[in-house]
């Protein structure tokens, strides 16, 4: 069956704005009654009620909002940096690296140690604020212990299909995004391989490279370890002189397809029916003997095989209460049986992305769960 025309970013109806609007003005009352409940529900009675807050609101954002409904309420990504930037007085430089993708340097650009991060949204929203802050956090914690690492981002291309023009006091804009369903498998994984060649080519040597991702950003940094092992034909091979030093998927989507009536719908902020909705999606169009690349705990036993070639050390994590757990830990198993270097925990009471979480009111100083030290501590130990 031939795939629907997708539609541009963000382009929602009339009929789904009334839907944002009234989906947002009930929004207070959710956020009330589980502040008052929190005493009674066993999954916030230890939170914060801050963290009570947050995690209902976005809870609501990915049960009741469909794709092109985020997209209009978060807008692309570039913007959003730019304005973090500014406010943070943080330098940013942006690189054309091929491939109609671009690596965004947070902070001056240093090619002796680096982060390449990978960022999540399903392969369909943006990067957002708070995780902005988080690896910030990370990283003027990292330079406090003496590691002065680069850190860049890879954004994603912006084929003309997907454009929004805004328009704001007769002055016109037109911002270029191509996430899904505008930019396909395997389209990601050759930016994420170009990425990586573009920091080669700059100097940096892989041995001082750890590469992360969230959730679908997670998913492609195994996409990539994949691809090294098992070259795609219609992606450029990777060559690498050494294996990179590190790779730490955080709450790594490796299965698409999530089991209907998941134990923690209602206590993650995912939820499992629009999760499986967006996978069918991801996947209608991919051929079946590609699936493995983006459904790693599907993977046969042997296709992490030789691992520990790719790639020196690798940190997973998830939440005890995400929707994912269960798959993430049947990936670990499959991946760690290649690897002796690999450090897997499971945050009690955490969901999907929880680390992110910490900073969604943008605190000078957040109140940070028990995953940061032990992420942090993992950076600079690579490093050093």
């Amino acid at each position: 069956m031939q795939s629907p025309i997708p539609r541009p970013f963000g382009s929602v109806t009339l009929r789904e704005k009334f839907h944002i609007l009234g989906t947002v003005l009930g929004l207070p009352a959710v956020l009330l009654w589980n502040i008052v409940t929190k005493p009674l529900v066993p999954h916030n009675r230890e939170k914060r009620w801050k963290r009570v807050l947050i995690d209902t609101t976005l809870t609501t954002a990915f049960t009741g909002f469909n794709r092109v409904e985020l997209q209009y309420i978060l807008g692309p990504s570039r913007p959003i940096i730019e304005k973090w930037a500014t406010k943070a007085k943080t330098p940013i430089e942006v690189e054309d690296i091929g491939e109609d993708a671009r690596l965004i340097w947070i902070g001056p650009k240093k090619t002796d140690k680096v982060i390449l991060y990978l960022h999540g949204g399903a392969f369909s929203l943006s990067l957002q604020k708070p995780c902005l802050d988080f690896w910030k956090y990370i990283l003027t914690e990292l330079k406090q212990r003496g590691q002065d690492v680069g850190f860049a981002m890879l954004e994603y291309s912006k084929p003309l299909s997907a454009s929004i023009t805004y328009v704001f006091m007769e002055s016109h804009l037109t911002l270029y995004v191509a996430l899904f369903p505008n930019a396909t498998f395997p389209t990601p994984l050759r930016q994420a391989v170009r990425a990586l060649e573009h920091l080669q080519s700059s100097g940096m040597q892989v041995q001082n490279l750890q590469i992360t991702g969230d959730s679908a950003g997670g998913n492609l940094v195994i996409q990539l370890l994949s691809h090294i092992l098992h070259p795609l034909d219609n992606v450029p091979q990777v060559n690498l002189s050494a294996p990179i030093l590190g790779a730490y998927p955080l709450s790594p989507w490796t299965r698409l397809i999530v089991p209907s009536g998941n134990r923690y719908d209602g206590i993650d902020t995912l939820n499992s029916k629009k999760t499986t909705d967006w996978g069918s999606e991801i996947l209608q169009d991919v051929p079946e003997s590609h699936n493995v690349y983006l459904e790693a705990a599907n993977a046969s036993p042997t296709w992490f095989a030789g691992i520990d070639k790719v790639v020196s050390r690798v940190l997973i994590t998830a939440g005890g209460n995400e929707m994912l757990v269960d798959d993430i830990i049947q990936f670990n198993d499959l991946f760690a049986k290649h690897h002796k270097d690999v450090k897997f925990v499971i945050q009690n009471g955490g969901v999907h992305d929880d680390p992110f979480n910490d900073f969604f009111f943008g605190e000078r100083n957040p109140v940070v769960g028990v995953l940061m030290p032990l992420i942090i501590d993992w950076f600079f130990d690579g490093f050093d």
